[in-house]
């Protein structure tokens, strides 16, 4: 028998000092509330189904042929007339020709700035800089959480193969939610079901290590062998 193994045998979260207990209670219940933020947060940005994050993370670049039609007849949009709103205001009321004038006038205001604005509409894809930065800072939070986390869930009285299982699933889901994300943007955007997937298994998988944790602290003590 291994010395890890033989302490982790020995250790039980009821046996700790109050004051230790309230600590370790007070850490996983922070971390469960700062998930379910992040996951508020991310419903609130993003959305959580897998068309949101798509739209959100995915390639909107214009292709070549989007481009070709740009560059020979520029960016085409929906014609809008002020004439269709009165119409529809008064029954039919035709607008005057001073306002007509206005219009025809404003059309053509600032052409450069327009076209410029309406390109950057048709491409707003995350550039990869903030797509880098975005998993810089998550990874690093993931790291803390997962060796915070995993540590005490791995003094649990649970078995050996269960405590492996949610430990590799924890590890998996981190890299996933991030690999998805990048997939998403790069590749296609099939792959936020990556990202959905790998976020809920997160929750999930955090949900049950503490509870455990919890109910081995709180719950009532192991019989005595």
């Amino acid at each position: 028998m291994t010395v890890s193994s033989d302490f982790t045998k020995k250790f039980d979260f009821s046996s700790l000092a109050m004051h230790w207990k309230l600590l370790v209670t007070g850490f996983v219940i922070v971390l469960g509330v700062g998930y379910l933020t992040a996951a508020l947060n991310a419903a609130l940005s993003v959305g959580l189904s897998a068309d949101a994050i798509a739209d959100h993370y995915g390639d909107k670049s214009l292709s070549r042929e989007e481009h070709a039609m740009m560059e020979k007849q520029g960016f085409v949009e929906e014609e809008f007339s002020f004439d269709d709103l009165d119409e529809e205001a008064s029954g039919g009321m035709a607008m005057d020709h001073d306002m007509a004038g206005m219009d025809h006038d404003m059309s053509g205001m600032d052409m450069g700035g327009g076209a410029m604005h309406e390109e950057m509409s048709a491409d707003d894809s995350l550039p990869p800089q903030l797509l880098v930065q975005l998993a810089h800072i998550h990874l690093l939070g993931f790291s803390l959480i997962l060796i915070s986390i995993g540590a005490l869930f791995c003094l649990t009285r649970l078995s050996g193969g269960a405590k492996s299982l949610l430990v590799s699933v924890l590890f998996l889901s981190f890299l996933g939610d991030m690999a998805g994300l990048n997939l998403t943007r790069f590749v296609s955007d099939s792959f936020a079901w990556m990202t959905m997937i790998s976020g809920t298994l997160i929750g999930v998988c955090l949900a049950i290590m503490i509870l455990v944790i919890l109910w081995e602290m709180w719950g009532p003590r192991p019989a005595a062998a």
